[in-house]
């Protein structure tokens, strides 16, 4: 019996061989690892040529339905939502835009404060923030609002009267 189990633990080792190959040679070292909750990043993120302080790259994302976009946003405050603690901890803002795409008026920042400073901004002020956005039909949300403890992406940061919150 003692074998048999060697040879099938042996076996399963090779498939665990396989696959971390597989996933280094599809995406790198961050193929290999898991990340927090805000999840691994993706080769796929997007950087726009727009994404320069305007919000034209958040609006081309909301109207084409686009996720994975690394953006830079100036916009008010509109709403201080309670924070989400469920799994790694978040600060939630509501900002409103300058101007609306469609229904769209308002985008959710979710900014991991695990990993990061809590933003001390009120309702009315005015922040600027880097993330990468995700699309929903509520007007999408922009998280990874902070460094990457592992170093596998460029950061975000959320800057609130001249301090960077990162």
């Amino acid at each position: 019996m003692g074998a048999q189990r060697r040879k099938q633990s042996g076996a399963a080792g090779i498939g665990a061989l396989i696959l971390a190959v597989a996933l280094y040679v599809l995406f790198g070292p961050a193929g290999l690892e898991h990340g927090p909750s805000d999840g691994p990043p993706s080769q796929r993120v997007r950087e726009t040529a727009a994404a320069t302080g305007s919000e034209s790259a958040l609006r081309s994302a909301i109207r084409d339905r686009q996720s994975e976009v690394m953006i830079t946003l100036e916009a008010e405050v509109v709403k201080v939502l309670p924070d989400d603690d469920e799994g790694s901890r978040h600060q939630r803002l509501l900002l409103v835009l300058d101007e609306p795409v469609g229904q769209v008026d308002t985008v959710l920042i979710a900014h991991n404060i695990d990993l990061a400073e809590r933003v001390p901004c009120a309702e009315g002020e005015r922040v600027t923030v880097r993330g990468q956005y995700e699309w929903n039909d509520k007007g999408g949300v922009i998280h990874w609002t902070h460094h990457d403890p592992k170093g596998w992406r460029e950061g975000g940061w959320i800057e609130h009267r001249g301090v960077r919150y990162e």
